[in-house]
């Protein structure tokens, strides 16, 4: 919608209650674009409709259905400008949605009930084929015309809208069709996404609601499901009509409902971290192993399999001393905590052919696939056949690997396959070991389908086209049609934790909050918020957290340092001075507390007390340069020059001084009568600085505030001194 400039205002005047204003947008968007003419009825109607509403309020007589009559005709209004912008784009938008569109709609007879039916009968041939004369060349001919019907209904699903009554009907009798491979049933569940992706339908979220309710296959089920969340959250703000709703509300009675929900936006919270699990392996293990290099050529000759480390320990020696063996460990406990460790392997192994159709990259991992399939080598069939199996991947990263094994030695192919098959083995005697069976759980086809859909909003080469959820902070629990799946302590704790220790702090204060209005007051929960918003930089709001915090528990003495911060930051230096007592009561020989109360004290301008305390600060840490530096600066703001000398002499014959230890020395040698060395240092400040003469004219203004003795300083001999220092010969 922001794309058309002219529909810009329209959610802006809903949101203010401005319906008239709206339409007059409306209005105008008809006369600017002759193609919108087909909506004008559609629009008078409304219109007429909202005319009606008004003019019997504005009689004061009572309306018990009013906010829903006014939330639906803005609800209206906002589906009429998605339709209108569709229209305007129709004709020459480049996206790929809109060049499928208009392919699909230069073929009309390519109706969804069409298609269906043409997969149908070819779905029947390709279980008939067995029966043929060559029933190899027959099933791979059949099989390469059903999958060009699954892009072609994914596509048609995808851009189709409205989603008619004829769509829906022949798309849900599909997904009860037994005879249906289960994997053509997901595909078209992330149609029926992707096209809600693109614009609010209700017929889609319906559809959706209705899948995670009677699918037979649980895939198409958690498919359905994860789909809809996403739905749920991206038109959160959308109003809901009356028949949604009690179609949600007749899902949440279901028996696993809760459990699939949770199940679920836990594979949604975890996607959270992927970015950073990628970044942390691209930047840290990956350059720390090519460090190594010139060391395993040195081993080159000696055993690598892990039996045989025990018997030459050089290679974990090696790799304890790089620090990659630490690394490798936290990505294990990353990916045993549910990360996704594999996207950074994978996401190189994008560049076949075969991603370049978007619909594949929805396509649940079936081994017959013709771009995988090699009866005429029966070790890669083998390999594509286990791997089918491996949990570890999800679809996409199967093709991957599947669509590069021609291209691997046959050692290495050798070597994949007893990895996977022992894998394989280990994860059946674990399923059934837990009563499931050999059938993947609901958690594993979560997660397998939430990072199906990470890669490909992450990855396909024309993702900048597509508005990717996890880019803009989905955080499902927020969601309000679903709040109440989320309101025992146990869930939002799990949730919020996550999103704190990883440093998603709004989203991480959003469940925290939520936690704090159904449980007892915590001091726990009252640090983490405040935490969270001053990492938001909300200082006030965090000062407020951590004040209940100690109201909850007075002896904290990490609460307590961070009120003294937060007042510091405040600029409120008494409190701060009384929370830095409080915490040196029982650690009087700590050397930064002593350097803190000494700075507040020097703030609030008590000078020889502030001295007492960095004497103490210098004692405990013999040349700490922060204990010398508020010594130079205090002394300095004293008048107690003699001592400012031997301060910043110290400082400044250190190994690195700053540029305001050059600027306190050229405030000393001004005030003690000495200008030209003033010049002196002030250009050092300068070039310290680099070369920002607007920043060293301010910190000389502010000092001219704070330093009491500047007072004394001639105002035209600092002119020249400051004139002096800032011109460059």
């Amino acid at each position: 919608m922001n794309d058309i400039k002219i529909f810009e205002d329209v959610e802006k005047y809903l949101a203010d209650g401005r319906i008239s204003s709206a339409f007059s947008i409306l209005d105008n968007a008809i006369i600017a674009y002759p193609a919108l003419q087909q909506f004008a009825g559609e629009l008078e109607r409304m219109r007429r409709d909202y005319g009606y509403m008004s003019t019997y309020a504005l009689q004061g007589l009572p309306d018990p259905g009013l906010s829903a009559s006014r939330a639906e005709i803005a609800e209206g209004i906002r589906s009429l400008v998605d339709a209108m912008t569709r229209q305007v784009k129709l004709k020459d938008a480049p996206s790929l949605y809109f060049n499928t569109l208009r392919y699909e709609l230069a073929s009309p007879a390519d109706t969804v009930t069409n298609l269906v039916g043409e997969y149908r009968k070819v779905v029947q041939k390709l279980s008939l084929a067995a029966l043929t004369e060559d029933p190899a060349h027959a099933s791979r001919e059949f099989a390469t015309r059903a999958e060009q019907l699954e892009r072609r209904l994914f596509n048609r699903v995808w851009t189709v809208y409205p989603f008619s009554g004829a769509d829906d009907a022949s798309l849900r009798e599909a997904m009860e069709d037994r005879s249906l491979p289960t994997y053509f049933k997901s595909l078209m569940v992330s149609a029926v996404f992707m096209g809600l992706m693109e614009q609010y339908d209700e017929r889609r979220m319906m559809l959706l609601m209705d899948t995670y309710a009677s699918a037979e296959d649980a895939d198409v089920q958690v498919r359905a499901l994860c789909a809809l969340l996403v739905g749920l959250w991206m038109y959160r703000s959308r109003n809901m009509s009356a028949r949604l709703r009690h179609r949600l509300e007749a899902l949440k009675e279901m028996p696993g409902w809760r459990s699939d929900v949770r199940t679920a936006t836990m594979q949604y919270v975890r996607s959270r971290d992927t970015e950073r699990i990628t970044r942390k392996f691209n930047e840290e293990v990956i350059p720390e192993m090519m460090k190594l290099r010139p060391e395993i050529e040195k081993l080159k000759d000696k055993p690598m399999d892990p039996d045989a480390m025990d018997e030459n320990p050089e290679w974990a020696e090696m790799l304890e001393k790089s620090g990659v063996a630490d690394r490798l460990k936290e990505l294990q406990e990353l990916q045993e905590d549910g990360g996704d460790v594999m996207m950074a392997t994978f996401s190189k192994l994008k560049t076949f052919p075969f991603f370049n159709d978007m619909a594949n990259w929805f396509l649940p991992f079936h081994s017959s696939h013709t771009q995988i399939s090699a009866p005429d080598q029966p070790e890669i069939s083998s390999l594509v056949e286990i791997m089918g199996n491996a949990p570890m991947f999800c679809d996409n990263d199967k093709y991957s690997v599947a669509l590069s094994l021609s291209q691997i030695p046959a050692a290495q192919r050798d070597m994949m396959m007893s990895q996977l098959r022992m894998q394989s083995e280990q994860l059946d005697a674990v399923r059934m070991a837990g009563m499931g069976g050999r059938n993947p759980g609901r958690e594993e086809l979560a997660a397998n389908y939430v990072r199906n859909l990470y890669r490909f909003f992450k990855l396909f080469r024309r993702k900048g086209e597509f508005t990717d959820p996890f880019a803009i902070g989905l955080n499902i629990p927020a969601t309000p049609a679903l709040s109440g799946e989320f309101d025992d302590p146990d869930t939002l704790m799990v949730i919020a934790e996550f999103y704190f220790k990883r440093g998603y702090y709004a989203d991480a204060l959003e469940a925290f909050g939520r936690l704090a209005g159904m449980s007892a007051p915590s001091s726990a929960i009252s640090q983490k918020m405040g935490y969270c918003q001053q990492s938001l930089g909300n200082i006030p709001e965090a000062l407020r957290h951590y004040e209940e915090a100690e109201m909850l528990d007075s002896t904290s003495r990490w609460t307590m340092r961070r009120l003294a911060w937060c007042h510091r930051m405040l600029g409120d230096w008494e409190k701060a001075l009384y929370y830095y007592n409080r915490l040196a009561e029982d650690r009087p020989d700590d050397v930064n507390l002593a350097l803190n109360i000494g700075l507040s004290l020097v703030k609030l301008r008590r000078y020889d007390e502030a001295l007492q305390y960095l004497f103490k600060a210098e004692f405990y840490c013999s040349g700490s340069e922060k204990a010398t530096r508020a010594l130079a600066w205090c002394t300095l703001l004293g008048g107690d020059f003699e001592r400012c000398v031997k301060y910043t002499a110290t400082l400044l014959a250190s190994a690195s001084p700053r540029p305001n230890d050059y600027i306190n020395a050229g405030h000393l040698s001004l005030l003690t009568g000495h200008p030209g060395e003033a010049v002196d240092h002030y250009q050092e400040a300068i070039k310290e600085l680099g070369g920002d003469v607007d920043r060293f004219l301010s910190i000389i203004s502010e000092d001219k505030l704070t330093v009491p003795a500047f007072g004394s300083v001639d105002p035209d001999l600092l002119a020249i001194v400051t004139d002096a220092a800032t011109h460059r010969k």
